[in-house]
């Protein structure tokens, strides 16, 4: 969730975004991923690897919850989620939460299909689906990690970063998520 409370982090984050050495620390953070989890997670644009990176960094701890906050954001496909929707998505979120409110039920409405990924697709390519992305991202990474073969544990993790934590493990991420 974008509030002012997690500027200070985002900022943070978006100068990390620049290092040119982020890449070589998303290898190397990516070598306890599988083959297939691994290339999700390096697919991520730089600033959600920094974001991750971030996030994990404080879950080093419990394997399990690094692993899941490697992956948390991978549903943020690059090739649906432009940055203007995020800056829209983040303005809106922060300043007219209602006006944002009502544009994600007209998109939600507009969606079809059974699954998340056959939903997304549905919508015309731009805004309406790098919105739909936006706000299923965790839905999305899901999906795809089904689909790699990973952990269903990791999988639940993952999908529900950003709804109400089912136990401690998922209210980790989600406190750690939204400092940055």
């Amino acid at each position: 969730m974008n509030t002012w409370k997690n500027l200070p982090g985002k900022l943070w984050v978006s100068f990390m975004a620049l290092n040119p050495r982020l890449h070589r620390r998303a290898l190397s953070a990516g070598r306890v991923l599988s083959p297939a989890e691994r290339d999700l997670f390096l697919s991520m644009d730089r600033y959600d690897l920094a974001h991750s990176l971030a996030v994990a960094s404080r879950l080093r701890e419990d394997p399990l919850l690094y692993r899941a906050a490697l992956l948390h954001d991978s549903g943020k496909l690059v090739t649906e989620l432009k940055l203007r929707v995020r800056w829209a998505y983040t303005f809106l979120e922060v300043f007219r939460p209602r006006w944002l409110q009502r544009l994600t039920n007209w998109v939600e409405g507009e969606a079809l299909g059974r699954g998340v990924l056959e939903r997304m697709r549905s919508l015309p390519p731009g805004w309406k689906r790098g919105l739909f992305v936006q706000l299923h991202h965790g839905e999305i990474a899901a999906e795809l990690l089904r689909r790699a073969g990973s952990d269903e544990v990791l999988v639940g993790l993952v999908e529900g970063h950003q709804k109400e934590p089912a136990d401690e493990r998922a209210a980790s991420l989600r406190r750690v998520d939204d400092l940055f």
